[in-house]
């Protein structure tokens, strides 16, 4: 009886694990184009100071310049948005 019961929760496992990941996974992706650039920079960000590093006062300026372009996209303001993006952009291909 404990074999069954030890071998249905597997199987129980096995096919309702793929269906949480999925369902996790799905909502991961910004929606809005806004958050999408964010994400997009937020990523270049991350790739350069694993391969060339920004000096202490240039990674501060960048977050500080993430977080505002954060709450620019929390307000709906894409126009500054954009342009507070095109920034880090500029700083992090010195």
């Amino acid at each position: 009886m404990l074999k069954r019961v030890v071998t249905a929760t597997a199987l129980t496992w096995l096919m309702l694990a793929p269906a949480l990941a999925v369902e996790e996974g799905a909502g991961a992706a910004p929606e809005d184009p806004c958050s999408q650039q964010l994400a997009a920079v937020e990523e270049a960000v991350a790739t350069r100071q694993e391969n060339a590093p920004l000096s202490e006062d240039d990674f501060n300026k960048v977050n500080e310049l993430l977080d505002q372009a954060d709450a620019q996209c929390t307000e709906g303001n894409l126009p500054e948005a954009t342009a507070t993006l095109a920034t880090v952009s500029g700083l992090i291909q010195k």
